[in-house]
């Protein structure tokens, strides 16, 4: 599995780190991570960033094909800590009107609890 998922402590929040290369190559298995997440009732996601350096469009569609699922139920999908490169894009395809984005997870994770 290229996804590490982290359930914070005493919370609902799971953290998905994502890694250095998000294409269409394992943007399926994110999709699924998701999917079998919001199936256990875990409807509030924060996607790390940190680690990212490329992502396609696959990418994209992986991280926003959720958003629906996860808000009909109270809970949405986070971007944290993206590098100036993946802030761009996400610029350029207008999701950073769709999903809020905090310069790193702890802001995120706390956004949900406000």
């Amino acid at each position: 599995m290229n996804f590490q998922a982290h359930v914070q402590e005493d919370s609902d929040i799971v953290v998905i780190d994502i890694p250095r290369r998000l294409t269409s190559e394992i943007s399926d298995e994110l999709k699924s991570l998701m999917k079998q997440l919001i199936e256990q009732g875990k409807y509030k996601l924060v996607m790390n960033l940190e680690k990212t350096r490329y992502m396609d469009s696959s990418g994209l569609g992986a991280i926003v094909s959720k958003i629906a699922a996860t808000r009909s139920h109270g809970g949405d999908i986070r971007l944290a800590a993206p590098q100036q490169t993946i802030l761009d894009l996400l610029e350029l395809t207008h999701i950073n009107q769709i999903v809020k984005i905090f310069p790193n997870v702890e802001e995120a994770v706390k956004s949900f609890k406000e």
